[in-house]
């Protein structure tokens, strides 16, 4: 019996440029599959479905609970990763998908992913984890507390079929991801993967695939090379299946958005293996719209009035659910905006992420690196051996004084 075999991915509509070029790819290699793209705020006067080559599914068709509260307590980040167990069972349920696969959409497909495919025949689960290798001690990143906070398995992937198994796996997932799809490192939340940690232990037929070929990306660069013989992309000379743009954003050069610069272990200038890749999917990018797409508005981030949502008013309303009735709909309550004392005329307070963000990326943290290494590599040892000599000096004045 022949599969209903699916490939899905979420976005807001700024992203679609991304969702374009992800979908491309992964048709070029299956073009009897059938991609969707959940898209979580409206699209209406931007995206004519009919001119996509995937199905477009809104998030009126998840039949998640209190859907706009849903919406306003989560920034766009946590909206798109909180979706994707309702989005994977609804595709299981209402689109009688078999197998299934979830790609981010900075994923670039770039060999046949039937491997997969098959593998979801005798597996009900399939993850890949973000390493294969320990990093070097090198003070750079990212190393093991990066990984660790964001867990052992990236879910810019995941592998999953139709058993009751897999359902079980959905119906476990949901839940977390609704009320606890954060990032709160303090806590131990990080968006949809730290849940997934628990999954081995808790369900069977997990497979956690460890082909270097899968879901290359920023955070395993130490262990993988890139490079493309007839044509053809390879990972460590064996088949490259994806590689994961996470964080990459065309307008600039860096590898990644999520690691400063001053700190990154690996950029384009010292990683020539990855200029081509970058390239070619910088390019594949523009052509698919992203220059126009990338300043399309996030519905969500505003009230229906007009006015930005700061986060820390986000945060507000999260942390009362059991208030939510009372404040009707979040995007127009007045109510609410008095509750939090938020003039929200004014800009939106940075969260601690984007404010860690910023005080790596500014040009302050850079000196402070580049002097903490110039630091512990000359003046440290410098200062330790004028103080060694100045110390005896001192201390031979002194008994010559008692003499």
């Amino acid at each position: 019996m022949m599969q209903n075999r699916a490939m899905c991915t979420i976005i807001a509509k700024n992203y679609l440029a991304f969702a374009r070029t992800l979908a491309q790819s992964f048709l070029y290699f299956h073009p009897d599959c059938k991609c969707y793209v959940l898209i979580v705020d409206d699209f209406e006067d931007h995206i004519n479905p009919a001119d996509e080559c995937f199905e477009i599914v809104k998030l009126t068709d998840l039949e998640i609970p209190n859907l706009p509260g849903f919406c306003f307590k989560y920034d766009v980040k946590e909206l798109c990763t909180a979706t994707k167990a309702h989005l994977l069972d609804y595709l299981i349920r209402k689109k009688a998908v078999d197998r299934l696969q979830y790609l981010d959409p900075d994923i670039l497909v770039a060999g046949s992913l039937d491997g997969i495919y098959e593998k979801l025949g005798a597996y009900d689960i399939v993850l890949t984890p973000h390493l294969d290798k320990d990093y070097p001690d090198d003070d750079l990143l990212p190393n093991d507390g990066y990984v660790l906070s964001a867990g052992q398995f990236n879910l810019g992937f995941i592998g999953i079929n139709s058993s009751e198994n897999a359902k079980a796996f959905l119906d476990w997932w949901k839940p977390k991801l609704y009320k606890n799809c954060v990032i709160d490192v303090l806590n131990g939340y990080f968006v949809d993967q730290k849940f997934i940690d628990f999954v081995p232990l808790f369900f069977k037929n997990v497979l956690i695939e460890k082909d270097v070929g899968y879901n290359v990306a920023y955070w395993n660069l130490h262990s993988r090379r890139i490079s493309r013989e007839n044509g053809t992309w390879q990972c460590n000379g064996g088949p490259l299946y994806f590689f994961h743009f996470s964080g990459y954003r065309p307008e600039s050069s860096a590898i990644s958005s999520h690691i400063a610069s001053s700190l990154s272990r690996y950029r384009l200038s010292n990683r020539r293996d990855l200029r081509e890749v970058f390239a070619h999917y910088k390019d594949l990018l523009i052509r698919n719209g992203h220059q126009q797409a990338s300043t399309w508005p996030y519905g969500f981030a505003y009230f229906r009035t007009g006015e930005r949502i700061p986060d820390s008013l986000r945060l507000y309303y999260r942390s009362l659910p059991g208030k939510w009735r009372g404040f009707g709909d979040p995007f127009s309550s007045k109510r609410l905006k008095r509750r939090a004392g938020i003039d929200t005329k004014r800009p939106a307070v940075l969260t601690p992420a984007e404010q860690l963000s910023a005080i790596l990326n500014s040009r302050a943290w850079r000196w402070i690196c580049r002097y903490g290494r110039f630091k512990s590599r000359y003046l440290s040892p410098a200062y330790e051996l004028f103080g060694r000599f100045f110390g005896t000096r001192r201390a031979a004045i002194q008994r010559s004084e008692k003499l």
